[in-house]
């Protein structure tokens, strides 16, 4: 009758239904904890609510870093939460998965959000910080270099810039120049054709003439052949005269006889030849230079020359610098540098574009986890199934009533194995996963210490840097250059157009600095420092939050499947009544091997220490470390096992190493066979 009064009150199984059947109403405590049959409305229409509001969440967590227009964000949008809807609509699992999200976001798949929010923190603070830095150090350097290089054409173009004036005043003078040139060729023509010319002689009987090896020996024999000729003419017109006078003569006196007699002499020929005494002085007293010839052939040669092949022209060679350490020296370094700084910048940016999509992502995974937990929470009943419940509370005491086998309070030995959720203690079973998560945030601490240490180290480095370099450069440059060509030749106008061209003068002064080109670094403000460690403090906080989260799981998961989680309930009492059961001979099994091996060993190791009083003890039961005045030493002659008070409770006050076999099986001989099994 008492069982069938409990069965008919249907106590809560659970502490969360406890808890909403005392503070809701009753009609929406009926719509939560009551059958699936009642209420299937409302029930199907506050799942597609439930459904939407999560769709809505997770697509803000999900699609707010990834790049779409508006237009594609309103269409996947609206088909995702309209999935959504439809999953919280018709599945338990999914409403389920989508509340266990809470709990893995605050545990160890919230540890992963934050420290891709922290790697993002780190790349847009101090990584971010110390490219920045070193772009403007070099970008400082770029403009030095460029400084350098302006000074340094400025000075180049001050000491190129006479010559390269004169040059060009020669190229525009050039036609001026072209005319003198002609006039000097016209005006010395007269000479060359009296040098050279056939005329004023002879030819005929002067084959010696042609004959001759060098334009002196010609001139000479030209000289002498004209002297002669000069002679000869001289003879022919005075024997002409002479026949003139004659026929005059004779025309005026009629008389014949007389006239001839009176004209004789106009007969006297041979008185010309007297001028033929000058041959011998045109023979040894020419006057003509010993080196007329030689002087003659240069500048006739000059002449030539000047007329036919003067022409100016202005021509710049380049010439390609080589390369130092691998980069060309180019016009303008700090544009080119900034060029290459912007390719590397568009890298940096599709690196941040990563980060944000694994942000992204890492709500994927989380839903994930969750989602991988009620799947297994539904397909193996040993996962996670190690908790003390309230159902488990109620079978243990119903069998304390009915006078059976029960199991609480739990024996030292089953403490490391089953869970009392309700205990802020961390069990032994949960404390590798908070060592672990302790582990990934001081190995990230680490990584975010030596950035921002670095990044601190580069800062005061080139802070030095800037307020240690300040550089002032005077360029001062005074040329001053006079040539006075005096006279009116031609010569004399020839180099005045040429060497009168270099009569330039310039001054230079130039003051600069490069206040400019400092570097100006940048230190990570407080809310950079404040993005990078609120998170890993969060981080510090989830890992101890993380064994009370993955408890929280578990009820979750009860609320929506507790057909499910009355099963696990009681298979995990049944196994831990057939354990206890067996409890005995385990210990006795385990106390009798380790007495033969490990005891002997182990005491012979810490005898040095027994000498100066110092003894360590510890439970052979549960391996826990005992102190001396809670230690139970065995009292039988040979046996060292040593228990603690509780373990040795356990063992009903009876050292398991020393009592017979048959014994101990006679102590726990009881049968069971009352035992409650889920499946049966």
């Amino acid at each position: 009758m008492e069982c069938l009064r409990e069965t008919q009150t249907k106590l809560p199984h659970s502490t969360l239904e406890k808890v909403c059947k005392r503070i809701l109403p009753p009609g929406v405590y009926k719509i939560l904890f009551g059958p699936l049959s009642e209420f299937p409305v409302v029930r199907r229409l506050t799942g597609a609510v439930f459904g939407a509001l999560s769709g809505v969440g997770l697509y803000f967590g999900l699609m707010l870093n990834i790049a779409m227009t508006t237009v594609q964000r309103v269409i996947v949008g609206s088909v995702f939460v309209g999935l959504c809807s439809l999953g919280g609509m018709f599945s338990s699992l999914f409403r389920c998965s989508i509340l266990l999200m809470f709990p893995s976001i605050i545990g160890s798949q919230g540890r992963t959000v934050l420290m891709v929010y922290v790697l993002h923190g780190l790349y847009q603070g101090p990584i971010a910080n110390i490219q920045r830095n070193v772009q403007d150090v070099a970008s400082s350097m770029g403009c030095n270099i460029d400084l350098q290089i302006t000074h340094s054409k400025l000075m180049w173009r001050m000491l190129t810039e006479p010559y390269v004036q004169v040059v060009q005043e020669i190229v525009n003078d050039s036609d001026v120049f072209q005319k003198e040139a002609q006039d000097v060729s016209r005006q010395f023509q007269k000479i060359r054709d009296e040098v050279m010319g056939q005329y004023g002689y002879d030819s005929l009987g002067k084959e010696s003439v042609h004959t001759a090896n060098s334009t002196q020996e010609e001139y000479v024999v030209k000289t002498r052949a004209r002297c002669d000729y000069v002679v000869q003419q001289g003879v022919s017109r005075c024997q002409d005269w002479f026949s003139v006078k004659w026929e005059e003569c004779m025309n005026t006196i009629q008389a014949p006889l007389i006239n001839h007699l009176l004209c004789v002499p106009m007969q006297f020929h041979f008185l010309c030849d007297i001028m033929r005494v000058m041959t011998s002085w045109c023979t040894e007293k020419i006057p003509v230079e010993g080196n007329f010839g030689q002087t003659f052939d240069k500048l006739n040669d000059s002449i030539n020359r000047l007329a036919e092949h003067f022409t100016t022209d202005v021509v710049l060679e380049k010439l390609e610098q080589q390369s130092v350490f691998g980069v060309g020296i180019l016009l303008n370094f700090s544009k080119e540098l900034s060029r290459e700084f912007q390719e590397k910048s568009v890298i940096a940016q599709k690196i941040a574009g990563v980060i944000k999509f694994l942000l992204s992502f890492t709500f994927i995974t989380v839903f994930t986890s969750a989602f991988v937990y009620v799947h297994q929470y539904c397909r193996d009943i040993h996962f996670d199934n190690v908790y003390i419940t309230t159902y488990f509370r109620q079978i243990d005491a119903r069998r304390r009533r009915a006078g059976k086998r029960y199991l609480l309070p739990l024996k030292k030995a089953e403490q490391e194995i089953l869970i009392n959720p309700w205990s802020l203690s961390i069990h032994p079973s949960e404390l590798m996963p908070v060592i672990v998560g302790f582990l990934q945030v001081a190995s990230l601490a680490l990584f975010v210490c030596v950035l921002l240490t670095v990044d601190g180290i580069l800062y005061n480095i080139f802070d030095l840097i800037r307020r240690h370099t300040f550089t002032t450069y005077s360029v001062t440059s005074v040329h001053h250059i006079e040539i006075i060509i005096g006279g009116d030749s031609m010569l004399a106008r020839l180099l005045r157009k040429t060497i009168g061209a270099f009569n330039t003068s310039s001054n230079l002064d130039v003051q600069s600095s490069n206040f400019q080109c400092l570097p100006r670094p940048h230190a990570l403000s407080q809310s950079n420092y404040l993005g990078i460690f609120i998170p890993l403090l969060l981080m510090c906080l989830m890992c101890c939050l993380q064994v009370y989260t993955n408890r929280l799981r578990r009820v979750i998961t009860t609320f929506y499947f507790p057909k499910r989680e009355k099963r696990r309930i009681l298979f995990l009492y049944n196994l831990q009544i057939q354990k206890r059961i067996s409890f005995i001979k385990r210990q006795q099994h385990r106390l009798r091997n380790q007495k033969q091996t490990f005891i002997k060993v182990l005491s012979a190791v810490l005898a040095p220490l027994k000498r100066v009083g110092c003894r360590l003890r510890w439970c052979c039961l549960c391996d826990g470390f005992v102190r001396q005045n809670q230690a139970v030493e065995c009292s039988s002659v040979g046996c060292t096992i040593i228990y603690c008070q509780q373990c040795w409770t356990d063992l009903d006050n009876s050292c398991y190493a020393c009592v017979p076999h048959d014994q101990c099986g006679q102590q726990d001989s009881g049968s069971e066979s009352d035992v409650y099994y889920g499946f049966l």
